[in-house]
């Protein structure tokens, strides 16, 4: 059945301008009446408050129905904007996705970006990609990039490619996704890496040596800017894929030669080699390299050796505090709400030193009310709550200010 073609104005300023084009639906990979259907009336009240702001306080409160209920507006005359329109948009697609609720997220992309006519950028399409691979939909996401290509309005980017191999490899296409890799207009080393470890985990380790011989290579396709870590996450591959074979032997002489290079002394270089630690139960070495990393590492570092380790065995003192929220979710999963206080009333110290970006955020206070509660500490589950309802209120106050 032929596609669905009308004239399309550009939603993204405020009057009408025609465009030449024909418009040509995105695919959503299913047929549009079988997805969840949008009603586009919605009543907000008259405080002077951006929508914006309220879609993404609603979001931050897990509310996403009303979330999804106020975005609505975002593509409305009234409510247009250059600035805010295709960030509302993304903002509630991906929290659909981010709480898997697909269905729900592919119907807002159809009515914002097909029905509405508002011009996307790269990243809404990437989230229904990502969407469909979550699904195991490979040939939905395919046809959703094969649009925006033929299309010629946006151009998909290293995410984009990132999501497609990893997704093609997990269905063992290895054929299509190194059609795909090739077909890049600009090498990104994480692709490739996606590539060989796909490769490495399917037995097929002369081919993943090969790839990894041609990058390294004279003629490697990779940038000269990114050669050493590129170099040093394929190295990484090959010493997870060592490990994985009972080999240590093997993948401590690549992390050997690995930790004279410079490369090693990148922070995504040693995320990989922590993990690979971690995920093989080498504590000694995991603990020595995160010790050296401590001082300047993000939560994501502390993130790895919390999935492998204790937090109590963790050294709390001398990790950023930008990483305490990661570190007090942890705990509160743990039922440890004594450390985890002790952690909160840093981080709210900050706030009334108005040092909000390091202060608790909502997913933090919902952390302790749900370890409180947990706990049996219902009371103390309602001060919590009390306390981040004037965290909003004075963040908004800071908003309206602005």
């Amino acid at each position: 059945m032929s596609l669905l073609r009308r004239i399309v104005q550009n939603p993204t300023v405020s009057r009408a301008v025609p465009v030449a084009k024909l418009f040509v639906p995105y695919p959503l990979g299913r047929d549009p009446s079988s997805i969840p259907k949008i009603n586009p009336v919605c009543n907000i009240d008259r405080r002077p408050i951006s929508l914006r702001y309220r879609v993404t306080t609603m979001i931050e409160l897990s509310n996403l129905e009303e979330a999804a209920k106020i975005s609505h507006l975002a593509v409305s005359e009234k409510f247009r904007d250059d600035g805010d329109t295709v960030f509302i948009c993304n903002s509630v697609i991906g929290a659909m996705c981010g709480a898997k609720r697909y269905d729900e997220a592919i119907s807002l992309f159809n009515y914002f970006f097909n029905e509405s006519q508002t011009i996307p950028n790269m990243l809404s399409c990437n989230l229904i990609v990502k969407a469909h691979c979550d699904l195991g939909r490979v040939d939905d996401a395919l046809e959703l990039y094969r649009h925006v290509l033929l299309d010629g309005v946006l151009a998909p980017g290293v995410e984009t490619y990132r999501l497609l191999t990893k997704a093609l490899v997990d269905a063992k296409r290895f054929d299509e996704a190194c059609d795909l890799v090739r077909s890049m207009g600009r090498c990104d080393f994480m692709v490739y890496d996606i590539l060989i470890r796909g490769f490495l985990d399917s037995g097929k380790f002369v081919k993943a040596s090969q790839i990894f011989e041609e990058l390294k290579g004279p003629n490697s396709k990779l940038p000269w800017r990114e050669y050493h870590k590129a170099i040093a996450i394929f190295n990484v591959s090959f010493m997870n894929y060592w490990f994985k074979q009972g080999k240590d032997e093997e993948a401590m002489e690549i992390y050997a030669a690995l930790d004279k290079g410079e490369a090693a002394k990148n922070l995504i270089v040693r995320n990989k080699v922590l993990e690979v630690f971690v995920e093989h139960g080498k504590k000694t070495e995991a603990w020595e390299l995160f010790r050296e990393m401590i001082e300047t590492c993000g939560s994501e570092t502390v993130d790895i050796m919390l999935k492998g380790f204790s937090v109590t065995t963790t050294p709390i003192t001398r990790v950023r505090k930008t990483c305490y929220r990661t570190i007090i979710a942890s705990l509160c999963e743990q039922g440890n709400m004594s450390e985890a206080e002790k952690l909160f009333a840093e981080m709210f110290s900050d706030v009334e030193n108005d040092e909000l970006m390091t202060g608790p955020d909502v997913s933090t206070f919902r952390a302790m009310i749900n370890g409180y509660v947990k706990a049996g500490r219902v009371d103390d589950a309602m001060k919590m709550l009390e306390k981040m309802k004037i965290s909003s209120v004075r963040k908004l106050a800071i908003h309206r200010a602005t």
